[in-house]
């Protein structure tokens, strides 16, 4: 049997548990009570939403063609075609037939571009059986597409170089025209500028000193 002073140690106790536990029939308070004085109340923001960015795939746009064996064939240069091999791990480039500029110099151009970017073995360039022709090895790489890393570099070199290139040749062209067939402005008719008996500074009867005695 309890006292009286037990029972009111076991309320004071059991008041003290129950003190941070909200009864269960009790509702929550208002936002206007919560705001009351000497309660504090921290309200948690709401998550931002996620923004996803979705990235466009890199598009290269080449006049390009898959031959039988598997090799990628690119006809964008004027002077010269590519043909990726990757059976071969190589890159070849081929002259045109119709072209009467040399392709050396911009095959050459080519070959240094792809070796600076990191796309072929720079020790691997040398002259390919076919007259004419250059070719390079390039390495396999298992974490990157090698084939698709060629074509976007090979790309962007196109890019400038064809439009460099058909420029300068259109030049040729126009400065040939002009030499071979000119216009009325650039040319004058047979007669109109009269001949004269000596022209220029040499005089054609003058013999070198070492040709006296042989004529």
């Amino acid at each position: 049997m309890t006292t009286t002073n037990e029972q009111d140690i076991i309320e004071a106790i059991r008041m003290f548990i129950g003190k941070d536990e909200a009864p269960l029939d009790v509702e929550e308070p208002l936002p206007e009570e919560e705001t009351s004085p000497g309660i504090k109340v921290r309200v948690k923001p709401p998550e931002l939403p996620v923004k996803i960015t979705i990235k466009e795939p890199i598009r290269v746009y080449l006049q390009i063609r898959r031959s039988l064996e598997g090799n990628y064939m690119i006809f964008d240069h004027p002077l010269f075609d590519v043909v990726i091999q990757p059976k071969t791990n190589k890159i070849v480039t081929f002259s045109k037939r119709t072209v009467s500029t040399d392709p050396y110099p911009s095959q050459d151009k080519f070959f240094d571009y792809l070796m600076r970017k990191g796309m072929i073995n720079g020790d691997s360039i040398q002259g390919g059986n076919v007259y004419g022709s250059l070719e390079a090895t390039y390495p396999i790489n298992d974490e990157v597409d090698t084939v698709e890393a060629l074509l976007l570099v090979i790309y962007y070199f196109m890019k400038d170089e064809v439009a460099d290139v058909k420029a300068a040749l259109m030049y040729a062209d126009e400065l040939e025209d002009s030499y071979t067939d000119p216009d009325d402005e650039e040319s004058t008719e047979l007669g109109e500028v009269p001949h004269k008996e000596k022209k220029g500074s040499i005089d054609p009867g003058y013999k070198p000193y070492g040709l006296i005695y042989r004529l």
